[in-house]
């Protein structure tokens, strides 16, 4: 079982900084890129349970993203943030592979929620695979 560490991804400074801190005041282990390319670099070496993603960048948006994760991993929960929510249909998001998406700003009880789900979301895929 994998620790319970978090992959961040946000082309934003500012955003980077905040999940940093949100994530450190809830007590998980979290890596923190600025761009798709990198995490998925780390993804060929590293494990990690839960992804929490913008899903507004330059150079691959979240939503292509996701699809590249998905290619080669069904267990791992993503999470999509963006402060532009309404430009996404849920139903798209979900069918590319999203298991939540929240909406900037974020707040850290909602923040928090969502990764206590989504742990425990990867927790029951990994079971079932068992």
């Amino acid at each position: 079982m994998p620790e319970k560490k978090i992959l961040v991804v946000d082309d934003e400074d500012y955003q980077r900084d905040l999940m940093g801190k949100f994530l450190s005041k809830l007590g998980y282990p979290a890596t923190i890129v600025e761009s798709p390319e990198d995490a998925l670099s780390l993804l060929n070496t590293e494990t990690y349970p839960l992804i929490i993603t913008d899903l507004i960048m330059l150079e691959m948006d979240g939503v292509e993203f996701c699809r590249r994760i998905r290619e080669t991993n069904s267990k791992l929960v993503i999470i999509g943030l963006s402060g532009h929510k309404r430009l996404y249909a849920p139903d798209k998001l979900k069918e590319v592979g999203f298991d939540d998406v929240l909406a900037k700003p974020i707040n850290i009880e909602s923040l928090k929620g969502a990764i206590e789900k989504g742990l425990e979301m990867f927790d029951a895929r990994v079971k079932r695979s068992d």
